[in-house]
């Protein structure tokens, strides 16, 4: 009578005479072990990750908000500086000579006799 072998020792047997070890058994499920320290170093290094990432994307964001902000003041400077040439010749126009002559004739001035003029010492 032949005495039936057990699984493990005819895979001790096989492997032997092959070289090969082969493992047809179905796998177990194998549970992920992760002690507390290891789960603290991942959820460190995740934290660290998370926050140069947003501090990444708001530094950006903050960048293209300056640059915008520093657009529209150069815009604002170019038309103040437009505006104050226009303010400038419109002062010079004012207190031009003839302009003034004019402004007085139409209020009813003329220009003094001589006998109105009077010279102080």
């Amino acid at each position: 009578m032949v005495r039936r072998m057990k699984h493990s020792e005819f895979e001790k047997k096989r492997n032997t005479k092959t070289g090969i070890r082969i493992n047809n058994a179905k796998s177990k499920n194998k549970r992920l072990s992760v002690s507390h320290r290891q789960l603290l170093l991942i959820t460190l290094i995740l934290l660290l990750l998370v926050g140069s990432s947003i501090s990444y994307v708001w530094s950006s964001f903050e960048g293209t908000q300056i640059g915008y902000s520093l657009s529209q003041l150069h815009q604002r400077e170019l038309e103040l500086n437009e505006l104050n040439k226009k303010l400038k010749l419109e002062l010079s126009t004012i207190k031009s000579a003839q302009n003034l002559e004019r402004k007085a004739r139409r209020l009813g001035l003329r220009e003094p006799l001589p006998e109105q003029i009077v010279i102080l010492p």
